[in-house]
């Protein structure tokens, strides 16, 4: 059975399985290449489909692998970033007089939306959190600038703690013994 989810989205790439369901166990049909492209919690997914269909005794088996991309914001400085993503998928899809509770099913005409498989696993191997790549610089905590905070230019010492400034040893000397 379908869930209100899968059928209120619109298809995104429909095959048509007459041809490989009349033949006999064993037959085997492979797809040219396809894209997928969607937008997921506001991230963009866009991928190329590698797939093969096999005839099984219960209805098709779908194997292959999606080749995609994510792209999003880094979780780190919200600069936009791009992450490679691989999703092997291997997906038995049965006739509905075969099928159990829970099962993907061959819908009406012979027909599965290969392009919602591989969006499906794309989802399934996204980056829960992007990261730009090389890292990103480090951000001041102090001014926002891409420099640590103690290398801020804007970086005062608090007139307050002037005195205990005196105690500290200047830049380049060594350091006093303590005792």
């Amino acid at each position: 059975m379908e869930d209100d989810a899968a059928i209120s989205r619109p298809p995104v790439f429909v095959v048509d399985l007459s041809p490989i369901l009349a033949e006999s166990v064993g037959g085997t049909f492979s797809l040219a290449p396809f894209e997928v492209e969607e937008l997921i919690d506001g991230e963009s997914f866009h991928g190329v489909g590698h797939l093969r269909i096999d005839r099984t005794n219960r209805g098709v088996r779908i194997v292959g692998v999606v080749d995609g991309r994510q792209v999003g914001a880094c979780g780190r400085c919200l600069a936009a970033t791009t992450a490679p993503l691989e999703a092997a998928i291997d997906e038995e899809a049965l006739e509905s007089n075969r099928a159990g509770e829970g099962a993907l099913l061959i819908g009406k005409g012979n027909s599965i939306d290969i392009g919602r498989l591989a969006l499906e696993a794309l989802d399934l191997a996204r980056h829960l959190v992007l990261s730009c790549t090389p890292p990103c610089p480090e951000r001041c905590g102090l001014c926002g600038g891409e420099h640590p905070a103690d290398a801020c230019p804007e970086r005062s010492l608090d007139p307050r703690l002037a005195g205990l400034a005196s105690l500290l040893p200047h830049a380049g000397d060594e350091e006093a013994p303590i005792g």
